[in-house]
């Protein structure tokens, strides 16, 4: 199948590709580096739709034309930034010689960061005819309703058992349900949310979608952003919430102190005004993260003290996020 498709992207580029490696394999992409003797590059499928593949390719050349480094698509001989292959469209860009770059170090979380900041500042204005035409936004209220109702049936489902991390979530799963209630009801009552997810979206932000170490590269003095395949309008809190975690998953905690250097740095690119700050306090205090490691069963593989500690650095988060939203 390869060696088929090679063959195909050397027809359609002019290139004759003589050797490949799999990169990245899912039932969602397909990500080959390819060789030849012009250089190297990198072959990517996402198995999507042609009107969502456009308006991620649309998203990543404005966002190059801001200024944010994103490797450079090679048009095919006939000029379109794509072929089709056996159904699936494919993609050929620029290979990077980079390395990721992990929230080690205060200066590390400070520059990308800013790099966040900058990247949600300049995609405003955007506007792509591929769609889609509402911001995720729009979903909030009932993306939150349905979280909290599957806490409430995990909850259910569970109450009586006798295994000692499913006991452990139980016994911290009131708090964060009763957190998710209280943020939904203020939500239903926020003037500024009402007039945000009416706002026309070239006012609302691109939100990248999966924003952690392994898609933001150091290049020589630069960083790129790479993986656009789950941008979308939305709120900046989805990309900080991701950063987040990543920090916290190398600190094994919550701290405040590393978030105040991170937001410092990004509303530096960002300036949010307090209502728009006010909403990101909302979305990032919301049990998100507690409600997928439940539901997607995160604690099978993690030990008694891992799930303890997870669940420990989960309620300190919510908690200093619950008083930002009542300041």
């Amino acid at each position: 199948m390869f060696h088929q498709l090679l063959q195909a992207a050397s027809e359609q580029y002019g290139i004759a590709f003589c050797e490949f490696e799999i990169l990245h394999k899912t039932g969602r992409t397909l990500v080959l580096a390819l060789k030849s003797p012009q250089g190297d590059y990198v072959l990517k499928s996402i198995f999507t739709s042609e009107q969502r593949l456009q308006f991620i390719l649309e998203a990543e050349h404005f966002l190059r034309q801001q200024g944010i480094h994103i490797p450079e698509i090679y048009p095919t001989l006939t000029g379109t930034p794509y072929f089709l292959w056996e159904g699936d469209r494919y993609v050929l860009q620029e290979k990077l010689r980079g390395a990721p770059f992990p929230p080690t170090t205060i200066e590390a979380v400070t520059r990308r960061a800013a790099l966040l900041g900058k990247m949600h500042s300049s995609s405003l204005g955007f506007l792509s005819e591929y769609g889609p035409y509402v911001p995720q936004e729009r979903l909030w209220l009932s993306t939150f309703l349905r979280e909290l109702s599957a806490l409430k049936h995990w909850a259910s489902w569970y109450h009586n058992t006798r295994a000692s991390k499913k006991k452990m979530i139980l016994s911290h799963i009131d708090f964060f349900q009763q957190a998710g209630r209280e943020l939904v009801e203020r939500l239903e009552r926020h003037a500024f949310f009402k007039s945000w997810i009416d706002a026309p979206l070239q006012k609302h932000f691109l939100c990248h979608g999966d924003f952690h170490s392994d898609n933001v590269l150091t290049v020589g003095a630069s960083l790129y952003v790479i993986d656009f395949e789950f941008i979308r309008y939305d709120y900046p809190s989805k990309d900080i919430a991701r950063f987040m975690q990543g920090i916290m998953n190398r600190r094994k905690g919550w701290d405040p102190v590393w978030f105040d250097h991170l937001l410092n740095s990004y509303l530096r690119e960002n300036p949010l005004n307090d209502d728009q700050l006010d909403l990101m306090y909302f979305d990032l205090a919301f049990p998100h993260s507690f409600y997928r490691f439940v539901d997607k069963g995160g604690y099978r593989n993690m030990s008694l003290d891992d799930v303890t500690a997870y669940l420990e650095r989960e309620h300190d988060k919510t908690v200093y996020f619950l008083q930002q939203t009542k300041r």
